[in-house]
């Protein structure tokens, strides 16, 4: 019986052939159907929500900025620009009073995605209310103290 397990004469090149094909191919229709969401779903999750975080923390930047220069008795106004979109969507900005803090909310009701940025202890003094669309580039802040 050992003799006939190791007589290796019967098997020809063209199965082996055969066989090492069916595993190629097999491969690389896994790879073909994975490889959408390996090389271009995932990195652009992560480039939209590294984006939406650059927003929040360029809009809490300013909203800091314009705190520390505030007038006591007056008013400032300041314009400001930012992407028309992030990644293929466009995205919504949300100054939402927060129980603790103020917080920035950068969302995309088209993919879902939402990342929240806090303003770091200005919202005892100053609240700050607000919202802005991608669909304009160009976007304006005011602050009236004399209201």
């Amino acid at each position: 019986m050992k003799v006939f397990f190791r007589n290796e004469e019967g098997v020809s090149s063209l199965i082996e052939y055969i066989m090492l094909s069916v595993v190629c191919v097999g491969f690389f229709a896994i790879l073909f159907l994975n490889s959408t969401q390996v090389f271009l779903d995932r990195p652009n999750e992560v480039v939209v929500e590294d984006e939406f975080t650059d927003i929040g923390n360029m809009m809490s930047t300013m909203i800091t900025d314009m705190y520390v220069i505030l007038p006591s008795n007056g008013q400032m106004e300041t314009e400001y620009r930012i992407p028309a979109l992030a990644g293929t969507g466009t995205y919504h900005i949300n100054a939402d009073a927060a129980t603790s803090d103020q917080i920035i909310e950068v969302i995309s009701y088209s993919t879902g995605k939402k990342v929240r940025v806090t303003i770091g202890g200005i919202a005892s003094t100053m609240p700050i209310n607000g919202t802005a669309q991608s669909s304009s580039t160009e976007h304006m802040i005011s602050y009236d103290s004399t209201r």
